[in-house]
């Protein structure tokens, strides 16, 4: 690859003089104060960094931020100008902890992955989750507390990684010199560890015939890092959210449960094949695509990307799991397979292939950074009982629209894997877990880390008596049950507060007005 690599600095401007070169775009998205020469803004430090740990490259400033302010929109608008003007590699030393951007920001991020650019991002100083730091396609970072980094070393964190999506700690105390020689010490923070790993990817970059995917330029930055895990299926096996998907192939086995609510990503075909065909099934739909392509491309017309991921919903036969991961690794998709039971470990050639493999882990809730006390900032907590016969995702997913058209931002956990494909998270069932008192707090602790207005946890019961027989539930605001009534051919609605309990009724059937009723509802009693 070419001995110079293009590095844009998305932030709040660079001051070339401090760096003694010339930039090779200086764009501004967000107008303002233009910086004199002199002043060392945080941008400016930033591509310092860069230039301190990786000479050859070429620096381009986007400014986003006037002081210390933006917005996801100008993220997003600075990503798609890297995308046209040949960036290889930004560095974002800032992010959003506002989970209202978290869709924006994710579409914007997958699309310029797609692209080939490579996204380095600064995770938040306080422990927050952030976006874009916190998505698989997204190198997060964060600086080193421990004190046992020095000057250009970095770590992997497996356990950081699958948890919030920060994948390594650097450095961040660099000594930097300035054209006329002025010395500048970083202070340790995200922001500056940065740079450093920004550096780093250059010289893989450099090095490489070829621009290495997202996985395996991990690999590759694991490998060279200080105190690298001995285990070769790390770092990129294990993720806490398939947040990548853009486009996918969906099989859905006969048994399995699914729901009327729309993915989070595009599907290029959704089939419910017999289970000893799903692999043939797959393969023609991979090659119609790519027939079709084809001929868009033969007539001069607009091709769409491939699809990314295969999705399979339901329990499957080993052996057709893989023939699935055979397929995968031919084709190079991602799998996010969706099993109640089922657990399939991918062979080594899988690996090889650096692509990406989820399945629901054993449990959800990992162990997060460390932030303010959760007490000092007191979400409302809504826990939902449900009937195996209710479909619960549509249920939440237009409960969550009713509370973002009146500008609330609602954290959803729900007992069922397949949430993760509607922007849900997946909780433990309640057999699963050490009751729900504690399901309970592990919600809280990751809604307050996704800075979010509302957490809401959804269990199933069995009748009743489940939904009831945790009567004291601490933290809890609201406890709503969806029951279905055989006898009535209805759905029982029962809602109670810490107060006590407040109003049940019966529905025929959950459409959009019905939940919008019971939103209506659970609003008031929030408020009042």
């Amino acid at each position: 690859m070419n001995g110079k690599i293009h590095v844009a600095i998305i932030d709040d401007g660079v001051n070339a003089g401090f760096l003694n070169t010339q930039l090779l775009y200086n764009v501004e998205i967000a107008h303002g104060d233009v910086e004199d020469g002199r002043t060392l803004n945080h941008g400016t430090l930033c591509a310092a960094i860069v230039q301190t740990y990786f000479p050859d490259a070429i620096i381009s400033s986007v400014k986003i931020m006037n002081h210390r302010k933006g917005n996801a929109t100008q993220l997003c608008a600075a990503l798609d100008w890297c995308v046209k003007h040949g960036v290889q590699v930004a560095n974002i030393s800032l992010g959003s902890i506002n989970y209202r951007d978290r869709s924006m920001l994710r579409e914007a991020v997958n699309d310029a992955a797609m692209a080939g650019l490579i996204i380095v991002c600064a995770a938040q100083n306080g422990g927050l989750l952030t976006y874009p730091a916190s998505f698989a396609n997204v190198i997060g970072v964060r600086c080193d507390h421990s004190g046992i980094l020095t000057a250009g070393q970095y770590t992997y964190d497996a356990e950081l990684a699958f948890s919030s999506g920060i994948d390594f700690i650097a450095f961040a105390k660099h000594e930097l010199v300035g054209a006329a020689g002025e010395a500048v010490q970083c202070p340790n923070s995200n922001s500056y560890a940065t740079p450093l790993i920004t550096a780093h990817i250059c010289k893989v970059l450099q090095q490489s015939k070829a621009v290495p995917s997202i996985e395996q330029l991990k690999h590759m930055l694991h490998k060279y890092s200080y105190l690298p895990i001995q285990d070769t299926k790390l770092p990129v096996m294990r993720y806490g959210h398939p947040d990548w998907i853009r486009r996918a192939y969906v099989f859905i086995e006969e048994c399995a449960i699914s729901s009327k609510a729309p993915y989070y990503f595009q599907t290029q075909c959704e089939a419910q094949p017999s289970g000893d065909k799903v692999a043939a099934i797959i393969e023609q739909a991979i090659l119609r695509e790519r027939e079709q392509q084809d001929t868009a491309l033969e007539g001069g017309q607009r091709v769409c990307d491939l699809t990314d991921t295969i999705v399979l919903l339901g329990e499957m036969e080993p052996v057709s799991l893989q023939e699935v991961e055979q397929l995968a690794s031919r084709y190079g998709k991602h799998v996010v397979y969706i099993s109640k039971n089922q657990r399939h470990t991918p062979s080594l050639n899988f690996s090889s292939c650096y692509l990406r493999w989820w399945q629901q882990e054993e449990g959800l809730f990992m162990a997060q950074e460390e932030t303010s006390s959760i007490e000092d900032s007191r979400i409302p907590h809504i826990c939902i009982y449900y009937d195996k016969g209710i479909d619960i995702i549509y249920f939440l997913h237009e409960l969550r629209g009713a509370f973002a058209r009146d500008e609330y931002q609602s954290w959803i956990a729900v007992d069922q894997s397949a949430a993760v494909l509607h922007d849900m998270e997946y909780t433990l069932p309640l057999d699963a877990s050490n009751g729900l008192q504690e399901l309970l707090y592990n919600a809280g602790k990751m809604a307050y880390n996704a800075y979010t207005d509302i957490a809401i946890l959804c269990v199933k019961a069995a009748n009743t008596e489940d939904c009831t027989k945790e009567r004291v539930l601490l933290g809890v605001d609201i406890e709503l049950s969806l029951l279905v009534k055989v006898e009535t051919e209805g759905i029982y609605i029962s809602i109670r507060t810490e107060q006590g309990y407040l109003k049940e009724w019966v529905l025929s059937n959950l459409n959009a007005g019905d939940i919008g009723g019971i939103y209506t509802y659970l609003e008031q009693l929030l408020v009042d």
